[in-house]
């Protein structure tokens, strides 16, 4: 579950990213994704969204507002908050202002068709707990997580037949007053698809009930490429960021950042090529980019999170790779130093 975050800190405040950019992100996610053409929908299906932060209460809010049963999952505060205020989201293509059905951890009766999992990493364990009750024979998960190792513990407790894969790039964040606020940013890319890369029409009903609210997805034949994809993205710019402290525009006018953003590329893609997973030379440009860029305020959540003195995934995406390598005798200097830091960063912020 996301905690607020701060307006001036927003990562988007002040960006203005090239089209070129944009556009390469569009074609690196399109070429791993692909939208069947079939329109088989099955009956109304009713979702379970763990959270109503920043992620789930944006993909909450497009579910009502395309007319789906959706009912958050969230801690008192959060139900408290949205019993008084209802759920307020400023997107892109307009305000929702709706009502939100809610209920607490223990409080569950009866099973989901959907249960869309948008908690931070380090909540996993408790939500894999909360959510429990809600799975039927026919239930299926929707993770939307950074990383990829969620999809393994998943997979353990409830069995690979009712996760699916996801993915998703939109900068939301929630702000002190509840309200989920969309950047200006036009990168708006979510996929889904089967682990086991067939077409499902499970797949296909959550497409058309997002679509329903505006929210464009894609139905992946290889969702587990693309979470890899989306993943060594965010180790790039998390390690690039947690050893900086920095936003992308400082660190594109340092003398010292495009070698340094050029070296940390590096050693991640020497750990994903060895697990089998080498990035697209396209994607590697796009990261890059984000770098190149003096005036960006680009930030990725793990520094927003380090910023605003909440915890950080840094043990599940960049302790996952420091873990990966050091299983293949990798050394990989940069990413123990990011690790190191975040760890140090933990420490202290537990003694505040």
């Amino acid at each position: 579950m996301q905690g607020p975050g701060r307006a001036r800190d927003l990562p988007w405040k002040h960006q203005r990213p090239k089209t070129a950019f944009k556009q390469l992100l569009g074609r690196t996610v399109r070429r791993l994704t692909c939208s069947p053409h079939g329109d088989t929908v099955g009956d109304e299906m009713r979702f379970l969204v763990l959270g109503a932060g920043a992620l789930g209460g944006y993909f909450g809010a497009k579910l009502i507002k395309g007319g789906a049963d959706v009912t958050f999952l969230v801690r008192p505060a959060r139900a408290a908050q949205l019993q008084r205020d209802g759920l307020i989201v400023k997107a892109q293509d307009g305000d929702i202002r709706t009502p939100a059905k809610t209920i607490q951890q223990g409080q569950l009766e009866g099973t989901y068709d959907v249960i869309l999992l948008c908690c931070k990493a380090y909540d996993l364990p408790g939500a894999v707990n909360a959510i429990a009750p809600a799975i039927g024979d026919h239930s299926v998960i929707l993770p939307l997580l950074n990383g990829v190792g969620h999809i393994d513990i998943l997979t353990r407790r409830f069995g690979p037949q009712r996760v699916l894969g996801g993915l998703t790039v939109i900068n939301v964040a929630m702000m002190p007053d509840g309200t989920i606020q969309q950047s200006e940013l036009q990168i708006n890319i979510t996929a889904i698809g089967e682990l086991d890369r067939r077409m499902s029409s499970r797949c296909t009903a959550i497409e058309t009930a997002l679509e329903a609210g505006g929210l464009h997805v894609h139905i992946s034949e290889d969702i587990v490429a693309g979470m890899w994809m989306n993943f060594f993205g965010f180790a790039c710019s998390a390690t690039i960021a947690s050893l900086t402290r920095s936003r992308a525009g400082a660190i594109a006018s340092s003398d010292a950042g495009a070698s340094f953003v050029s070296d940390v590329i590096d050693e991640c893609m020497q750990v994903f090529t060895a697990e089998g997973r080498s990035p697209p030379s396209d994607t590697v440009g796009m990261i890059r980019g984000i770098f190149l860029q003096p005036d960006s305020a680009y930030g990725p959540s793990l520094l927003i999170d380090m910023e605003d003195g909440r915890p950080t995934e840094g043990e599940h995406t960049i302790g996952d790779l420091v873990g990966r390598a050091a299983r293949r005798g990798l050394a990989t200097p940069i990413l123990k130093a990011a690790l190191c830091n975040l760890q140090a960063y933990e420490t202290n912020r537990s003694k505040r």
